[in-house]
């Protein structure tokens, strides 16, 4: 049975792909981090703000391990009006190489710094 040239040029580009895949497949694993998770909170001041709730600060969670964590909890504490606030912050899944967004809020605008802490995460 004689193929025509479109055979041959799929089989070729089938072959290529399937070898790059294979390739690829075989370097990430061969290279890959084994890296516990390292969860990073960055938080956004300048993108504060007044809301009927309080005063809201805008928070980056990321994860710069290669590898995922669950119910990950942090505590955010911050004077307000000579008294200090503390909030807990908990993400339940956060996967390696990702950021998180979401916002603490306080009951007003906080007079001093704001300082995250982590408390602590699960391997899933």
């Amino acid at each position: 049975m004689n193929r025509n040239w479109l055979e041959w040029l799929v089989l070729t580009a089938s072959i290529v792909l399937i070898a790059l895949l294979v390739g690829f497949l075989a370097v990430h694993g061969l290279t890959s981090r084994d890296e516990p998770p390292d969860p990073q909170v960055e938080l956004h001041l300048d993108k504060a703000r007044d809301a009927s709730l309080g005063w809201i600060v805008p928070v980056t969670v990321s994860n710069g391990g290669a590898e995922a964590a669950e119910a990950v909890r942090f505590e955010a504490r911050a004077t307000v009006d000579g008294a200090e606030e503390t909030r807990e912050i908990e993400i339940d899944y956060l996967p390696a190489g990702t950021d998180v967004e979401l916002e603490v809020a306080f009951s007003q605008e906080p007079t001093g710094e704001i300082q995250v802490d982590l408390i602590g995460y699960r391997l899933p």
